[in-house]
C-alpha cells in the first residue's frame, strides 16, 4: 500500500518530435533542413533520424530510401543543433553533427560507413568523420599493443617496449584532438570532442613515495569538467553531457550525502551558464536521489529542491509546483539521517498513552506500518524475529499503525506476536506525519542513544548490521 501524502512530482522537459523539430530564436538565421543521403548498398527500406536530449532520444523522422539508395530528410525550418543518428532497420547507424548549416549530402556504404563516408557541404561532418576514421585505425593499434602487454611479463624488455608504444599512441591521439582545437576552435564538433575527453590522471605522492589514490581521485573529479562549455546548449543534444554528468555523480563521487551534495552543487552552479543545461542538470540530479534505495541519500533531493526550486531559478515550473515541492522537502527535513528523532505520543492497545521517548534502550526501532499493506505483512515477521534476537542486547521497538480500524489492528498485533510497544494513530493526533517522512509503508527509522536518526529507508534484514555498528559489537 502506498501512502500518497505528498502528490507532487518534478516537472521534466520531455522532448517531443515537434518540439525538437521546430526552430528557436538562436537558430533564426539557420538554414532549413535538407539532408541528402546516398547509401550505396541500401534501398527500398526506411531509415530513421534520431536525436538526443540529455538522457532521452527521439525519432525526428522516418524516410524511405528509393531503389538507388537516395534519402531526403527535409523541413522548411531548421531543427535543433546537436548530434543525430541515421538508424537502419537492423539498428546499425551512421553519426551526424548538425549546426546552423543544415543543407548537405552524405554518401556512404552501409557495410562500412566510416571508411566510405563522403561529406559534401558540411565542415562539421567532415571533422566528425576525420575523427571517426582516425579512431577506427588507432583503436586497432591499441588492441594489438594490449595483446603484447597481456602476453609479456611486467618488467621485461618486451613489456617495456610495448608500454612505450602505448604511450606513443596516447600522445598521437592527444595531438589529433589538439589539431581540431588549433584549426577549428569554434566548430561544434571540436567543442563536442574536447568536452568528451577525460582529464589527465595526476599522480600525487605520499611521504613514502606511493601514489595517494584518494587524492588522485579528488584531483580527477575536480578536473573532470575542464574543457566543457556549459554555455553551449548543443552539448545537451549529444550523448556527451549526460554521460559525463552520470559518471561524475554515480562513479566519481562517493555515494554519501555530504559528498553528493557538495559535487551536485558544483556542477549545477556550472550548468547555470545555459538555462536548458541548468534545467536538465538540476532535474536529473534531483530525480535520481528522490526515491533512492541507498540510505540517507534522499538528503541530496532535499538539498536540490531547497536550493534551486525557487521562483527566480526554476523557470520551467510554476509557483504552485514550486511551493508543492518545497513543502514536500520541508516535511522530509526533520527525518533525515543525523536529525533528532522526534517524539511520538499515542494510545496503545489498552487505550493508554505511551511515548517513544519513554523507551530507555540505547537503540529504538520505529516501525510505521499499515495492516493492509502487503509489504508490511512480509516485513512484520522479520522485525519480530530481529526483536527477539536483540531485545536483551540494547534494542527496543516502537510501532505505529496508520490504519482506520482499531480492532483489525489489534488482531494484526496478536496474529504476528508483536509484543513490543505499539500505538494506533489514525487521527494523526501525534502529528507523526510532520515528524517522520513516509512515502511508502512500512517505514523503518532507527534512533541511537542520543535519539538521533542513524538509519532509515531500510528493511528489517539490515537492522542487525546497524545494531552491531552502533553498539560496537
Amino acid at each position: 500500500m502506498k501512502i500518497c501524502l505528498f502528490a507532487f512530482s518534478l516537472l521534466f522537459f520531455l522532448v517531443s518530435c515537434n518540439e525538437n523539430g521546430g526552430s528557436s530564436a538562436s537558430e533564426a538565421k539557420a538554414q532549413s533542413l535538407q539532408l541528402k543521403l546516398k547509401i550505396n548498398d541500401f534501398s527500398n527500406d526506411f531509415v530513421k533520424l534520431i536525436g538526443f536530449y540529455g538522457d532521452q532520444n527521439f525519432a525526428f523522422d522516418s524516410v524511405m530510401a528509393d531503389a538507388k539508395g537516395n534519402v531526403l530528410f527535409k523541413r522548411d525550418t531548421p531543427i535543433f543543433e546537436g548530434m543525430y543518428f541515421i538508424v537502419f532497420p537492423d539498428q546499425s547507424f551512421a553519426q551526424m553533427m548538425l549546426n546552423k548549416q543544415q543543407q548537405f549530402t552524405l554518401e556512404f556504404s552501409k557495410a562500412d560507413i566510416v571508411n566510405t563516408m563522403i561529406v559534401k557541404g558540411s565542415t562539421e561532418n567532415e571533422l566528425l568523420y576525420k575523427n571517426l576514421k582516425f579512431e577506427s585505425d588507432i583503436s586497432k593499434k591499441f588492441e594489438a599493443i594490449q595483446k603484447q602487454l597481456d602476453a609479456a611479463t611486467k618488467g621485461t624488455p618486451e613489456y617495456e617496449a610495448a608500454e612505450k608504444e602505448q604511450t606513443k599512441l596516447v600522445e598521437e591521439r592527444k595531438a589529433h584532438i589538439q589539431w581540431f582545437a588549433e584549426n577549428h576552435p569554434n566548430a561544434f564538433f571540436t567543442k563536442f570532442k574536447i568536452a568528451g575527453q577525460n582529464p589527465d590522471l595526476r599522480n600525487p605522492k605520499r611521504s613514502d613515495g606511493t601514489i595517494d589514490e584518494e587524492l588522485q581521485v579528488y584531483h580527477y573529479r575536480n578536473d573532470f569538467w575542464t574543457g566543457v562549455d556549459f554555455a553551449d546548449v548543443r552539448l545537451l543534444r549529444t550523448p556527451v553531457y549526460f554521460n559525463k554528468l552520470k559518471r561524475y555523480m554515480k562513479e566519481l563521487t562517493p555515494q554519501v550525502a555530504d559528498s553528493l551534495i557538495k559535487y551536485a552543487t558544483i556542477v549545477t552552479e556550472k550548468s547555470k551558464a545555459d538555462k536548458e543545461i541548468f534545467k536538465f542538470t538540476a532535474n536529473w540530479i534531483a530525480l535520481n536521489y528522490r526515491n533512492t534505495k541507498i540510505m540517507g541519500l534522499e538528503a541530496v533531493y532535499v538539498h536540490m529542491v531547497d536550493r534551486y526550486w525557487t521562483e527566480n531559478q526554476a523557470w520551467w515550473s510554476n509557483k504552485e509546483e514550486i511551493d508543492g515541492l518545497r513543502r514536500e522537502v520541508d516535511y522530509m527535513k526533520p527525518s533525515l539521517i543525523g536529525q533528532p528523532g522526534q517524539d511520538i505520543r499515542a494510545k496503545n492497545e489498552r487505550d493508554e498513552y505511551i511515548s517513544l521517548y519513554d523507551l530507555k534502550a540505547p537503540i529504538i526501532v520505529l516501525f510505521i506500518f499499515s495492516y493492509e499493506c502487503d509489504n508490511c505483512k512480509k516485513e512484520t515477521p522479520k522485525l519480530v524475529k530481529v526483536y527477539h534476537e536483540w531485545k536483551n542486547r540494547g534494542v527496543d521497538v516502537f510501532t505505529l499503525s496508520i490504519d482506520a480500524d482499531k480492532e483489525e489492528w489489534k488482531q494484526y498485533l496478536k496474529k504476528n506476536n508483536m509484543t513490543f510497544h505499539n500505538v494506533f494513530d489514525f487521527d494523526r493526533e501525534s502529528r507523526y506525519h510532520r515528524k517522520y517522512h513516509i512515502d511508502v509503508t512500512p517505514e523503518i527509522y532507527v534512533l541511537n542513544k542520543d535519539r538521533k536518526i542513524i538509519a532509515s529507508n531500510i528493511d528489517s534484514d539490515q537492522l542487525p548490521k546497524i545494531f552491531e555498528r552502533e553498539l560496537g559489537l
